[in-house]
């Protein structure tokens, strides 16, 4: 095998490996912002606060 086929090969190995990171880095951020539009669904007294123009709000 000459240089120049050589150096080919690997261009094409990185080039492959790179675009296989690019894909799981894909699915890993649509993971996580999946997860985090479930932990912004949560209620918070503050929130529920400013709703309700400032006014105490007793759980019961």
């Amino acid at each position: 095998m000459n240089l120049l086929a050589f150096l080919a090969l690997i261009i094409l190995i990185i080039t492959i490996i790179t675009l296989v990171f690019g894909i799981i880095a894909y699915f890993l951020y649509k993971a996580r912002e999946k997860h985090k539009t479930k932990l912004a669904k949560k209620l918070i007294y503050k929130d529920v606060l400013d709703e309700v123009g400032g006014k105490y709000v007793f759980f019961e």
